[in-house]
């Protein structure tokens, strides 16, 4: 699909995810290293634990489908060859700290004077500019300074992170998504552009309680594998008789009738008593807060969950989920993925041999295309495998008449009945750059973020969810019962208007309401249509409804996020509604070039768990080599020590360290006054983690986080205050980029809501308004995108159909 892009691979770190993103869908991507290599092949682990440079399972499970140029930056020769390739090339992913291809003559303004049709993402932790754009960062730094971190993790000890590092995983993908988005403007004006992407603001994708102070709203609280509601605690992951399982016992007209379902199984089994069976989880949250029900009834009730769901096995509760209907799943460990049946019919898995190492089991395609699908990715290339083989006299196609810069997605139509978080935060950003999206509501059946805190000022309201604002701003609202045979001739003009169109109802629902791809594409062949489900439309499972908590147990996420002597803690939220965006972006994204191209359409099946997947491709290569399961470690670092969250003054304040070795050495001897502790080697400081943890924490609890973090990064140390909600929104550098803005919403008159998180040079993101009311823009989308005339608005209207 992307055949006709090239791409050059500038990133030293887990950044390079961008560049393979765009692999997968077709893009030649020719990454540059320095003559021994880039970072990522020095990063454990390693293939048969044999550590060269061409045997780091980090460095494949970013590379694969790449070619392998060698370069020395710091001489002039590599740098002339490098813009020499630059000039060749659409796109250039690069990580450098901000200012340090400047040093080195290759700054923005010399890569562009060499390609003005260059596309240029660069991916840093906090950003290229701002106050704090020059710190010291790494995954552990950049989610604290996300809000994310704070949310995450068990209550009585320090937040903790995701298992495996994911926050320049996170801003990888959104550069990738971008750099389609700008490569599409290209064809309009001819020119490139800056995109400047932070992983700090790509992680808040997943923390939209980061306004609940300025919308004074209810916080949030950390509880380890669960929410907190006003106080209140859900939890969702249990113990069972083989493992842990993720059961989602939640409240509100979406979930409560699969609570009140799992209770009268309980009572079934002889678990439970009349003040369990007595609870209306459809109004539960409503009822504890007025009082008609005791908070202690909450944890009488987790209390019979636990005892329940202690004498089944995960076998059990999976067979159970399907002929309940319940939301439950397994929580997975690495091994029981690659293990995983359904996974595997669905031909996910691609397994070759690399280097002597026989089927190497990595993650297959992104999204399964219903033809014209991207080609397998090649084994991970050897350091410098195709240097002096590269075509340097190729140039980007540019149009022969530019046109004026636009938005770079004006004039594309998205059709969207997808709803909660993953499809409509990836729509989200093709509205933020000028496409018209209509989102189609049933009032009897409205997306579930509208019921979801927090609430602007507060106020229960379906019009008022901060969380709906951010997820669907700049879209317009339609109401339109599609139960009603009236409807579908509006659903198919919708059709013919549209590029695109999304829907994440549970698989085969828009079949058996007539709207398969097979039947709107007869209407309109150039359609797009892309649906997210957990697993997929096909495979033996594929038939489980639910939501992302499921889907990040199931994809193994739970099992890796939290303390080695406690139960899983989870990272906070549906985890893999936060990662599956970025692939519906970067998919449909290439869908509309492969249209532009062939005048075809395109269907595109996409799993949550397989999109989670993509992210967690270490630890599958370290299980497919070395038959090593990763575990819980809390946030130890198998890279940095040492490396964690430590206590400082306030309550529940902290401050995210990573020390590398010079870090530490300089900490050591000038902060701690101890020159032994200085001495000491990283094998020998992971030995000693506990002691050296204590040590930091006795220096760090008696000062605020922000003079802790200031300090460390005076001496080049890598630290950054563990924000709250109120932290968010006093961060200087996410001030600077503007990440919280205040935008008009018809409901509450003006709502705080998301900026877009990559920046654009040119032709940056625009924000019109919040999250619409519901049906807010039913006449319009009819009379004006339809042409429908106020008569025939009118006998819709009395026919049910608009509500």
């Amino acid at each position: 699909m992307l055949g006709h892009v090239r791409v050059v691979d500038l990133c030293d770190g887990i950044s390079q995810f961008a560049g393979q993103l765009l692999a997968s869908l077709g893009a030649e991507v020719i990454g540059v290293e320095p003559p021994d290599g880039v970072s990522t092949r020095q990063l454990g682990p390693f293939a048969d634990d044999r550590s060269d440079p061409n045997s780091s399972l980090t460095h494949w499970a970013y590379n694969r489908g790449k070619r392998s140029i060698t370069a020395d930056l710091g001489i002039e020769e590599g740098r002339t060859h490098l813009l020499d390739l630059i000039a060749s090339a659409d796109v250039l992913f690069e990580d450098a700290a901000p200012g340090a291809l400047d040093a080195l003559g290759l700054g923005r303004d010399v890569l562009s004077a060499h390609n003005p049709a260059l596309v240029h993402a660069s991916i840093t932790p906090y950003g290229s500019t701002g106050p704090r754009a020059r710190w010291k960062g790494s995954d552990l730094t950049a989610v604290a300074g996300s809000g994310f971190l704070h949310a995450s993790g068990d209550a009585d000890r320090p937040p903790v992170r995701v298992g495996l590092p994911m926050s320049f995983l996170h801003a990888a993908g959104d550069a990738a998504g971008a750099a389609l988005i700008a490569l599409r403007e290209r064809q309009r004006s001819g020119l490139g552009q800056h995109i400047d992407v932070s992983a700090q603001e790509s992680v808040t994708i997943g923390f939209i309680n980061d306004t609940a102070h300025l919308s004074n709203a209810v916080r949030v609280d950390r509880l380890s594998g669960g929410v907190v509601v006003g106080g209140m605690e859900f939890p969702l992951m249990f113990p069972c008789k083989d493992g842990h399982t993720m059961c989602v016992l939640l409240f509100g007209e979406a979930l409560g009738r699969f609570a009140r379902r799992f209770v009268e199984w309980e009572l079934e089994e002889g678990f439970g008593d009349d003040e369990l069976d007595s609870l209306d989880w459809i109004n539960l949250v409503r009822d504890l807060l007025s009082g008609d029900v005791d908070p202690s009834v909450l944890g009488h009730a987790n209390q019979i969950h636990r005892e329940f769901l202690a004498t089944k096995t995960k076998a059990e509760l999976w067979d159970a989920a399907f002929e309940r209907n319940l939301l439950l799943t397994p929580s997975a460990t690495i091994a029981d993925l690659v293990a995983n049946e359904h996974i595997s019919a669905r031909g996910f898995w691609h397994d070759m041999d690399v280097r002597g190492s026989e089927q190497v089991r990595f993650p297959g395609p992104l999204v399964q295309f219903a033809s014209d699908a991207p080609a397998s990715l090649a084994p991970p290339p050897e350091l410098g495998a195709d240097t002096g083989t590269i075509d340097l006299g190729r140039r980007p196609a540019l149009p022969a008449q530019p046109a004026p810069a636009a938005l770079p997605l004006e004039g594309l139509n998205v059709l969207e009945f997808s709803w909660v978080i993953a499809t409509p935060s990836a729509i989200r950003v093709l509205a933020d750059y000028g496409a018209t999206v209509v989102k189609v509501e049933t009032e009897s059946r409205p997306d579930t973020m509208r019921t979801v805190n927090p609430f602007h000022n507060e106020e229960v309201h379906p019009d008022n969810s901060v969380g709906y604002g951010v997820y669907n701003a700049g879209k317009k609202s339609l109401s339109l019962d599609l139960g009603k045979p009236a409807a579908r001739d509006v659903v198919h003009d919708l059709i013919r208007w549209a590029d695109i169109t999304t829907e994440s109802f549970a698989p085969g629902a828009m079949e058996r309401m007539g709207y398969g791809y097979d039947a709107l594409s007869e209407i309109n062949p150039r359609l797009i249509m892309l649906s997210s489900s957990l697993l997929g439309q096909t495979g033996p499972h594929s038939g489980l409804a639910g939501y992302g908590f499921m889907a990040a147990a199931l994809a193994g996420i739970y099992d890796i996020t939290g303390w080695p002597d406690r139960d899983p803690a989870g990272p906070y939220g549906p985890y893999t509604d936060f990662l599956a965006p970025r692939i519906v972006v970067t998919s449909l994204l290439a869908a509309l070039e492969h249209r532009d191209r062939t005048g075809r359409g395109q269907y595109i099946d996409l799993s949550q768990t397989e999109c989670a997947l993509q992210y967690l491709a270490p630890a599958i290569l370290d299980q497919s080599v070395n038959g090593r399961t990763m575990s819980r470690r809390g946030n130890r670092d198998p890279h940095l020590c040492p490396h964690g969250v430590y206590p400082t003054s306030g309550n529940d304040a902290w401050v995210a360290i990573a020390f590398d070795d010079d870090g530490w050495r300089d900490f050591a001897s000038s902060v701690l006054d101890r020159r032994d502790l200085a001495a000491m080697r990283i094998d020998e400081r992971r030995a000693k983690h506990d002691e050296l943890d204590d040590a930091i924490a006795a220096w760090t609890e008696h000062a605020d986080a922000d003079s802790v973090a200031e300090t460390l990064q005076g001496m080049g140390v890598d630290a950054y205050p563990v924000h709250d909600t109120v932290g968010v929104s006093n961060d200087p550098q996410l001030a600077h980029r503007g990440h919280l803005m205040k935008v008009p919403q018809s409901h509450a008159g003006e709502m705080w809501t998301h900026d877009c998180r990559t920046k654009m040079s040119r032709t940056p993101a625009v924000v019109r308004r919040g999250g619409a009311c519901f049906g807010e823009d039913t006449f319009e989308v009819l009379g004006e995108i339809l042409g429908y005339d106020p008569d025939r608005i009118a006998d819709l209207a009395a026919m049910e159909v608009l509500q």
